[in-house]
């Protein structure tokens, strides 16, 4: 799998992929509207660089994306400070189950690491649960401001 950094140029590949992402998933029935404006927010936080995110490429093809940053004070999407998290993950169907959900994890896993993050949740839906047990990760009986439960991954070297 190749990963590119996300930059203008290739602005509607992500665009593309999130809105695939945002109306097959939970939020399958909001306003294309509102997913755009939620687009266009990710994508001014990846610019001026409040998180972190890459471009999937398999064989040549898009296979999906990663979104991920270090938790701080006053950060939007603050849970834990100081603590890593990944914000989205997602592959396109056609590359699904075949362990690129889990490399685009490991790629921002190992990010925060370099970092000296030493921990990373997440904030996932039902159906994504069992994906990140599968990756490490457990659920620590606290829950998200946006109602889902936080699962943490210790970093180890």
């Amino acid at each position: 799998m190749d990963l590119f950094e996300i930059n203008e140029s290739n602005k509607p590949v992500l665009y593309d992929l999130l809105t695939e992402y945002y109306r097959s998933a939970e939020d399958a029935d909001t306003p294309i509207s509102e997913i755009d404006d939620f687009i266009a927010f990710l994508f001014g936080m990846i610019i001026d660089g409040s998180i972190e995110g890459r471009i999937a490429q398999q064989d040549g093809v898009t296979a999906g994306f990663v979104l991920w940053g270090i938790d701080r004070e006053g950060w939007t999407f603050s849970e834990m400070l100081g603590l890593g998290t990944i914000l989205e993950i997602g592959v396109v169907p056609a590359w699904r189950n075949k362990g690129n959900g889990r490399e685009l994890a490991g790629y921002a896993e190992d990010a925060a690491r370099r970092m000296g993050i030493k921990q990373m949740y997440i904030s996932a839906y039902g159906p994504a649960q069992q994906f990140w047990l599968k990756c490490g990760y457990e659920d620590v009986g606290r829950m998200a401001k946006n109602g889902l439960p936080i699962m943490i991954k210790q970093l180890t070297d």
